[in-house]
């Protein structure tokens, strides 16, 4: 016969009470955990009906494309921005800075050389030297910069115009960044003697300076290319 103490038998009762314990909470926490995924997903399917419903998922408003004659972008009878006077139209050697009243310039002395001054039209991804855009607008062109604020889908969709202003009869710009511009503008468009400082992204202003500007009488030599 096998005699066991107290003690051994109280050591049986501890684990027969672990091994029958271990087995309801096993299943028991299967259960919890089971429960669990079924809230997080039920939370998702909320979170991405709300979503739904309050427009996150749809595409965004700024329609980046429109018709160059629609009534909203008339200009005549209006001036299309703030009228500067013509300080001086002359040019200097290429690589001679340039001492200008205002920044950035709507008119003034410029380089002149190939490939160089005026600059190739069209949307660039650094700044020009202002010697070098002053001989762009001197040709009737338009010059858009945009500050380091603007975002990347701002700086695309701020190219997508340009784009379709060149296509649709205004090949004369160019659009570019500009790293100092002043903290009460986002986007800057200047022509020969004209400017306009924006806060922001404004289709029709962008396309009725356009308008009103590109290749205008004022410009020197608005018949160049």
């Amino acid at each position: 016969m096998t005699l066991t103490t107290r003690r051994e038998r109280r050591q049986q009762e501890r684990q027969q009470q672990r091994r029958s314990s271990g087995g309801g909470g096993s299943r028991s926490g299967g259960i919890s955990q089971v429960w669990i995924v079924v809230g997080v997903v039920a939370i998702a399917v909320a979170l991405i009906l709300i979503a739904r419903a309050t427009g996150v998922f749809n595409a965004p408003s700024n329609d980046t494309t429109f018709d160059i004659n629609d009534a909203k972008y008339n200009t005549a009878g209006q001036a299309i921005g703030e009228h500067k006077d013509e300080v001086s139209k002359f040019h200097v050697p290429t690589g001679q800075k340039v001492d200008y009243p205002s920044l950035p310039p709507t008119s003034g002395d410029h380089w002149s050389q190939n490939g160089v001054a005026p600059a190739p039209w069209g949307v660039k991804t650094s700044v020009l030297p202002f010697e070098t855009t002053t001989h762009n607008l001197e040709h009737g062109g338009v010059v858009i910069m945009y500050g380091p604020d603007v975002t990347t889908d701002q700086v695309n969709t701020l190219r997508l115009y340009v784009r379709q202003l060149q296509s649709s009869g205004f090949p004369k710009m160019v659009l570019e960044p500009w790293p100092d511009m002043p903290k009460d503008s986002k986007v800057i468009l200047t022509a020969w003697n004209w400017i306009m400082k924006l806060p922001g992204i404004d289709q029709i202003s962008i396309v009725k300076f356009t308008k009103a500007h590109h290749a205008s009488s004022e410009a020197p030599e608005p018949t160049v290319p």
